[in-house]
């Protein structure tokens, strides 16, 4: 059996995705205080104590969904996700959430972590993650 060459992608923050989710976190937290003012029965300052938390919110999801500079790399048998300047980072399973051709989502196991990737930051690696990404066997590990 042939193995799969080695691949190495070097995860970055991606600005567009921290906006996109800071975005969806702030409209549904609006809609939350929405909701409280459709309420007859609810005091006026708990909704505005409610509204000045959705700035808050949408601040705090898009420090959750910021990306740490890491390098996932493929051995040939296992996907190693390592921290910066480290070559001893954890062997990882990865599952593809997302698939939209310029753009993949994916989620390391254990942890889970959530790894944007998109095509423009990953010109070169970009084929050979993709094909290594569907057609290397799975780690046993």
């Amino acid at each position: 059996m042939r193995r799969t060459p080695p691949v190495v992608v070097h995860l970055q923050p991606q600005p567009a995705v921290q906006a996109l989710v800071s975005w969806i976190a702030a409209l549904a937290s609006a809609g939350l205080v929405a909701w409280l003012l459709s309420l007859q029965t609810v005091a006026w300052p708990a909704v505005m104590v409610a509204s000045l938390a959705v700035p808050l919110v949408a601040w705090w999801a898009s420090r959750a969904a910021a990306v740490l500079p890491r390098r996932l790399r493929w051995d040939g048998e296992a996907w190693w996700l390592d921290e910066p300047g480290r070559d001893d980072g954890p062997p990882v399973q990865l599952a593809v959430l997302v698939d939209l051709d310029a753009w993949l989502l994916l989620r390391a196991s254990p942890g889970p972590r959530w790894l944007p990737l998109s095509r423009r930051q990953q010109q070169a690696q970009w084929t050979a993650l993709r094909a290594t990404l569907f057609c290397a066997p799975r780690a046993l590990r």
